[in-house]
């Protein structure tokens, strides 16, 4: 059996699908599993799943090559020139995506059921999907669709394949995937010093002039292989950041976290080890989650207060949930 699948995006997209991916080639070794998916995502599945065909799209331009005929052609004609028996696609996946899934030749294909999907019709299984569940659901309740005698239990990803650096320090990852999701680099900045006079602290490079205002006992870390980012979290007593791929990477290693919120649902809170992490949010805002369950909004609307969601959260008290959570 050939089994396409496809989950082109981000990388926390792809830790929390991961499971899926494993799961059906532990209970399928002999079949043949090529995964579609963006060059930041990939070493996930090189690593944590040998033996899978990863096949690297960069998402922008992978979802806009319709826009460029010539080369959505060239494309067409790689997944036609290998017929495929099942085709799975991601719960976010777009137009191109389940385009690309006919052409493949797939008799059997799954992916969810989103009326602004106007190609979604060319899919065999259009599973409804409650989009108020967390994304690993999701994920899993197509999967199943598919490959019903998938377990009923989501397994959190494999990630022992990595390692880990077993520094025993603070993780802190100031980063995320859009700005309006970012707790103050200022903020991050003051916390991390604070941290370093009693504590270990790792600091990931945003590549910010203002990260010299760091303390020299901070130990700065370029950013360097998915590998390396995954050993180091695995290691940490204490993972302090935004609502990101790192964030669900810390949730899958069981890492214990702090996590700023902001404008994402609860569907993307940590899903595994849930009770490790405290998660920042104010249910008082109005505004807050201004993201809606099938897709950001990609910027703050807040106009009274802009980013309002990520200000209410002082130095001060985080330096204190992080003391409270390391004792």
């Amino acid at each position: 059996m050939r089994l396409l699948i496809f989950k082109v995006n981000q990388l926390g997209d792809n830790v929390v699908f991961l499971p899926v991916v494993q799961q059906i080639a532990r209970q399928h070794p002999q079949w043949h599993i090529t995964v579609c998916t963006s060059p930041v995502a990939a070493p996930l599945y090189y690593v944590a799943c040998p033996g899978v065909e990863v096949r690297e799209f960069v998402t922008r331009d992978f979802n806009s090559v319709w826009r460029h005929p010539l080369t959505m052609l060239r494309l067409a004609r790689k997944f036609m020139t290998t017929p495929q028996d099942l085709c799975l696609l991601g719960n976010d996946q777009g137009n191109v995506a389940h385009l690309l899934a006919w052409l493949s030749g797939a008799p059997q294909s799954a992916g969810a059921f989103v009326r602004e999907r106007y190609l979604g019709g060319l899919l065999r299984q259009r599973v409804q999907v409650d989009f108020s569940q967390p994304d690993p659901w999701q994920n899993w309740s197509i999967a199943r669709a598919l490959v019903p005698e998938l377990p009923e239990e989501i397994p959190p990803p494999d990630l022992s394949a990595f390692g880990r650096e077993d520094h025993g320090g603070v993780f802190i990852h100031p980063g995320a995937s859009r700005d309006y999701k970012k707790w103050p680099l200022e903020n991050f900045i003051h916390l991390a010093n604070r941290l370093s006079a009693h504590s270990r602290v790792l600091w990931m490079n945003q590549g910010s002039a203002a990260e010299d205002q760091l303390s020299p006992e901070v130990r700065r870390i370029s950013p360097g292989t998915l590998a390396d980012l995954i050993r180091q979290i695995a290691g940490a007593r204490l993972f302090i950041g935004n609502n990101s791929g790192p964030m669900n990477l810390a949730s899958a290693l069981g890492t214990p976290g702090i996590i700023f919120n902001g404008p994402s649902t609860d569907v993307w809170d940590p899903f595994w080890h849930r009770d490790r992490f405290e998660i920042l949010r104010d249910p008082a805002l109005a505004c807050q989650p201004c993201d809606h369950l099938t897709h950001p909004v990609n910027a703050c609307l807040n106009t009274t207060e802009p980013m309002a969601c990520m200000k209410r959260w002082s130095v001060d008290h985080v330096h204190e949930m992080a003391l409270k959570k390391l004792a």
